[in-house]
Parts: C-alpha cells; sequence; structure tokens
C-alpha cells in the first residue's frame, strides 16, 4: 500500500464544508497577501508535515495513519453536528479527540509548541552551565574561558536559536488530555444567518468568554472556568465549547456582530490561511490586519530570538 506523502493539516471533509455549489472554496494567504480559490483536496497540505525521518532515511509514519482514523470516525459524526443533533457520549468523546489532533496537528501549534521546547531547552542549558560553573567556582577551576561564556548566554541578544519544526510534533501528547477535558466542557450550537464564517489552518484554540480579565503571561488553560473553543463547523454554524451549564445541545442565533468577532479570532489564530465559501474582500483585509502568527503558548522565560524551520542544517 503507497504511503501518503501529501498529508492535510486542515482535514478535506472539514472543508468541504465550506466549499460552495461547484465544489470549491477560497483561501486567503497572508504570507502573500493573496486569494485563490480551489478544491479541498488542493487545499490545506504540506509533504511528509506528520512523517519525520528515521536515522535510517524511511519516513515514521505513525501520526498520519492515526490522523486517517480520527478524521474517519469524526467524518461519520459531523453530519449530525450540521444537523445541530445531540450526540451521544461515545460520538461526543470520539469527535472531542478530533477537535484535540485538530488543534496538535494546525502548523500554528506545531511552531508555537516547538518554539516553547527552544525557550526550555535555552533555560536548562543556562541553568546547567551556571550550575557547573558554581561547581568549579568551588573547586578552583573557574576559568576566565568559563565566565565570559555565562556572561555570553546571560545576554540574550548575543545570538539566536534554530528549531526543528519536528519538534513541535510533540504537540501530540496533549492530545488524550485536552479530549478528556472537551468532553466535560458545555456544547452548544451558534447560527449565523447574516454573516458568512470562516475558518483557518488553526481552527481550533480557546479565547476568554467571560466578565473578567484573565492572565495571559503564561498562557490560557482550558480548563479555566472562562476558555471558550468557538469551532466553526460551516458558513453558518459554530460548535461552542465552554463551561456554562444547563444549555448543552442547545441552539443560540450569532448576531453579525458576534459572528464578526468569531471571525476575527480565526484571523488572530491563524498561522497563514484562511478558509471561506463565497469570496469576500473584507476577509483578506483581516487576514492583513493580523498577518503576523501570534504566540498563545508561553513559557515565561527571558529567551533568544527563536526561528522555526523545517530542518536544521548539519
Amino acid at each position: 500500500m503507497a504511503r501518503t506523502k501529501k498529508q492535510h493539516f486542515v482535514p478535506r471533509f472539514y472543508l468541504r464544508t465550506f466549499i460552495d455549489k461547484d465544489g470549491q472554496l477560497w483561501t486567503h494567504d497572508s504570507d502573500q497577501d493573496a486569494l485563490r480559490q480551489t478544491t479541498p483536496e488542493n487545499t490545506g497540505y504540506e509533504t511528509n508535515i506528520y512523517s519525520p525521518e528515521n536515522e535510517n532515511g524511511s519516513r515514521i509514519d505513525f501520526i498520519e495513519d492515526n490522523l486517517a482514523k480520527i478524521e474517519s470516525i469524526a467524518a461519520s459524526i459531523l453530519p449530525d453536528l450540521l444537523a445541530c443533533k445531540k450526540l451521544e457520549l461515545e460520538a461526543k468523546t470520539n469527535f472531542a479527540v478530533f477537535l484535540a489532533t485538530m488543534f496538535a496537528r494546525s502548523p500554528a501549534q506545531l511552531r508555537q509548541f516547538a518554539i516553547y521546547m527552544g525557550e526550555t531547552a535555552d533555560w536548562m542549558g543556562a541553568h546547567s552551565l551556571k550550575h557547573e560553573n558554581q561547581k568549579k567556582e568551588e573547586l578552583g577551576q573557574l576559568t576566565e574561558v568559563d565566565v565570559k561564556v555565562q556572561e555570553l548566554l546571560q545576554n540574550k541578544d548575543n545570538y539566536k536559536m534554530d528549531v526543528d519544526r519536528r519538534v513541535g510534533l510533540l504537540a501530540f501528547q496533549q492530545s488524550k488530555l485536552l479530549a478528556a477535558i472537551m468532553v466535560e466542557m458545555n456544547w452548544t450550537f451558534e447560527i449565523s444567518d447574516e454573516q458568512q464564517l470562516i475558518t483557518s489552518d488553526n481552527s481550533v484554540f480557546w479565547v476568554s468568554g467571560g466578565p473578567a480579565s484573565v492572565s495571559r503571561d503564561y498562557g490560557f488553560g482550558l480548563k479555566h472556568q472562562q476558555a471558550v473553543i468557538p469551532f466553526p463547523l460551516s458558513p453558518n454554524i459554530i460548535l461552542r465549547l465552554d463551561w456554562l451549564r444547563g444549555d448543552s445541545w442547545k441552539k443560540y442565533s450569532l448576531n453579525k456582530q458576534r459572528a464578526k468577532l468569531a471571525n476575527q479570532y480565526q484571523a488572530k489564530h491563524k498561522n497563514r490561511f484562511l478558509y471561506f465559501q463565497t469570496c469576500d474582500s473584507g476577509f483578506s483585509t483581516l487576514g492583513m490586519k493580523y498577518a503576523k502568527p501570534i504566540q498563545q503558548l508561553k513559557s515565561g522565560l527571558d529567551t533568544p530570538e527563536i526561528s522555526v524551520v523545517r530542518k536544521l542544517n548539519n
């Protein structure tokens, strides 16, 4: 059986809910400020994004193979959600697994997690060197070179770091925990009749849905009582996950202002691409307004500038 090189970071079955009568959808690319029309099969993919090479040079397809299984199950559940039907616990759990992997698989999350791991590695390296120099000083073995190197690493403006994006694949380790949390949340539907809804290459994220301000210094956990996941199911339906009680599976009208806010959230959290059914220049403007990707996952550490690359140079 031939392996899949063309690996979609946005599943085709999901993008099909955003196609027009001709089977196409629109994509805005904020890197190039370009708008194009294409099909789900030719949208939202990258060669071997989830299949790193092993030491022998062959590809490890474990992640891609499991994503295919999760997508197959989720695709069978999606019609019920599009019809705003209540899911039984098994189906809810399976779709929560899909949402959790949607979070982990996005290029935005791969980038953010790789940066986070780079920040952690830099801190550990600097901390280890400081501890080693303290021991040397106690033994009378500390040299001027040791001191200079430590001073160099303490000033984060003195150097930059490149991190292999494949490190970001470790983000999948959090999928099981995220899915378990999502199952506990309240699921409702928000229907937009006046404003077209868009999605992105990073469509699963959480924002604050409460009145109180939330500190973002070290990230914003999904278990926070104000956490809300606004996941677009189609151009007019959002599946909302939150911690409110007593209204599970109900349908709510989404007025134009709140629908525009939902689109703004997608633009803010995207990595690069916005997807929508009907061409609207306003979406291109929105994509460029928030062209620079945000970093939601924060370590709070003082680190150098970190770049995420597809492959480190030997």
